[in-house]
């Protein structure tokens, strides 16, 4: 842990040092996470921008950090915050996820629109810093960070410290801006309180440490003449201590194919056991990484590759389809020793899954509904790194390294009572699956609508006979289905949303919650249309009024999204 002391151009009065110095001067350390400090701690608003919780967990760690410097920290979900209040905050940490295509986090949409629009009030008196959580194998990487930093800074408000950055890899990063901001803003050293990680579970098994699962179940879904293949995996999480809701994701740590690993040692005259076993399990090396795209360019002359990697578009296009193997096959002149070649590789990541069962229902396991990738291109066969992981390569001896993210938002109702209106084609279905087991384990008396659909109904309709029972039994009182290629022309979830457009409305109406899972580029957005014309048309609003109700839907998190 790096030591921070207190910089010089710290943002504060003399008469403020003055103050925090002799203040803290005076404080026992046993009693610097006293609830009682806190009426005259200094106040320091948290704000997270979530989509699958990690943002959330995050800022949730930072919370933790700044009681332990005797901070009084106010947590809260962008969306529990209108651009008012944010002009009365004098102190504000940001942790945001970035989503799509550079795109603010769902609970942070509505925010930022009156964030960024003109009429948006001066911050001059708002002291800030940015945490930023991203992927660099995506093009505008961290870019929601990005766009509070210089936001913020545009409305007069001052920075704290640069804004951090975290790739896929982001603990260390985290923690160290924790480390850095809080306690300066505190006037303590960064040593004066370490948080230990996932203090408050009672199990040992988390992020860094994913528990060792074993399978108990792997069953084909779809139908053997099925275009697609979907799968339904148990898994046994007897004796990890760990729990889950419905809503929850599980993460799953893969291994790489040995048949490809194999291939693309080869592929760069390397053999050696040494290596096999780092490419098996360490190393990323389905997706190319920018670094490696940019060496192989360099030392391949390939003009095709070097134009591409000028524009993100043409870029994307020329990668459709192809993956590390097939660029060093096609670039044979580019050579690699296997030190060069690892460096240029990311960390092999986890993949995450939404969970398909109860936790109050399957307390010792979790269930997966899981589509496998697999697609020739270049004259060769394509696997999904973890879904074929899970289809090819477990069996129940096989440990299958996992662990949990919360997601706070996406939850069945508390109230038992209201209406669920759940949109989920395809795997989308996963969570919801999951939502009515947890509703038929409550008692729930809420009604329950279901919109589900695939490509054929013969050999797509997956959990049929699941959903008709809960349909006979009175959990699941609608189901809508959208077959796309089932007829002439193609029908979709939305089309079956404008259909019944006028039940929807007064489903909402009745204080209903609108779930959406699955494809996050086209259904979502299109899913997210149909709802605002339903709205507008049966609810007799303009536009303005409909996205007015939606944002209110949202505020209330009533209408909340699980995309990806």
């Amino acid at each position: 842990m790096k030591t921070h002391q207190l910089p010089n151009d710290a943002p504060y009065s003399d008469n403020q040092r003055a103050w925090l110095g002799g203040f803290f001067a005076g404080l026992h350390s046993q009693l610097v996470q006293n609830s009682s400090n806190t009426q005259t701690a200094r106040t320091i608003h948290i704000l997270y921008g979530s989509q699958t919780g990690t943002a959330e967990s995050v800022a949730r760690d930072a919370v933790k950090v700044a009681k332990a410097h005797g901070l009084n920290p106010i947590l809260k979900s962008m969306d529990e915050v209108d651009a008012d209040a944010l002009t009365k905050i004098e102190t504000l940490l940001i942790v945001t996820s970035t989503y799509g295509e550079g795109e603010m986090p769902d609970n942070a949409q509505v925010l930022w629109s009156a964030v960024k629009a003109d009429s948006m009030a001066k911050l001059d008196n708002l002291q800030f810093a940015v945490l930023a959580l991203g992927d660099t194998s995506y093009d505008l990487f961290c870019q929601a960070g990005i766009d509070w930093d210089n936001r913020l800074a545009e409305l007069g408000a001052t920075r704290l410290q640069t804004r951090v950055d975290c790739d896929v890899e982001y603990e260390e990063p985290a923690e160290e801006w924790m480390h850095s901001v809080i306690p300066a803003l505190a006037g303590s050293d960064a040593t004066t309180a370490i948080v230990s990680e996932d203090s408050d579970d009672k199990s040992q098994y988390n992020r860094k440490n994913p528990f060792p699962a074993k399978l108990l179940v792997n069953r084909l879904l779809t139908a053997e003449n099925s275009s697609k293949e979907t799968r339904h995996y148990e898994i046994s999480i007897a004796g990890s201590d760990l729990s889950y809701e419905a809503g929850d994701a599980l993460c799953v740590v893969p291994t790489n194919c040995p048949d490809l690993v194999e291939k693309i040692l080869k592929a760069i005259n390397c053999f050696g056991s040494e290596y096999e076993d780092k490419l098996r399990t360490q190393f990323e090396i389905k997706t190319p990484s920018k670094e490696f795209l940019q060496e192989l360019a360099l030392r391949s002359g390939n003009q095709e590759l070097n134009n591409a990697l000028n524009d993100k578009d043409t870029l994307s296009n020329y990668l459709w389809g192809r993956d590390t193997l097939d660029l060093l096959l096609q670039n044979p002149t580019a050579e690699f020793s296997a030190e060069e070649f690892l460096a240029l590789l990311k960390p092999l990541q986890h993949r995450a899954y939404s969970i398909s069962s109860s936790g109050k229902a399957n307390p010792e396991t979790v269930h997966l509904t899981v589509a496998s990738v697999r697609y020739d291109a270049f004259e060769r066969s394509h696997k999904g790194v973890c879904s074929t992981f899970l289809a090819d390569l477990t069996n129940d001896t096989t440990e299958i390294r996992c662990f949990f993210t919360p997601n706070k938002v996406f939850r069945v109702p508390d109230n038992n009572d209201l209406p669920m209106i759940m949109v989920g084609p395809g795997t989308g279905i996963a969570p919801f699956r999951a939502f009515l087991q947890e509703r038929q384990f409550r008692g729930a008396k809420g009604k329950n609508w279901l919109f589900f659909g695939d490509r054929n109904a013969a050999t797509d309709f997956i959990y049929r006979d699941e959903l008709e029972k809960m349909g006979n039994s009175g959990v699941l009182h609608r189901l809508d289905l959208a077959f796309s290629r089932d007829q002439e022309e193609k029908i979709y979830v939305q089309d079956k949303m404008r259909e019944h457009g006028a039940e929807l409305f007064e489903w909402l109406e009745q204080g209903g919650y609108f779930f959406v899972c699955g494809d996050a580029y086209h259904m979502a957005k299109d899913v997210d249309k149909a709802l605002h014309d339903v709205i507008a048309k049966h609810g007799n609003k303009t536009e303005q009024q409909a996205i007015d109700y939606v944002n209110q839907l949202k505020k209330d998190k009533r209408y909340v999204r699980d995309v990806y």
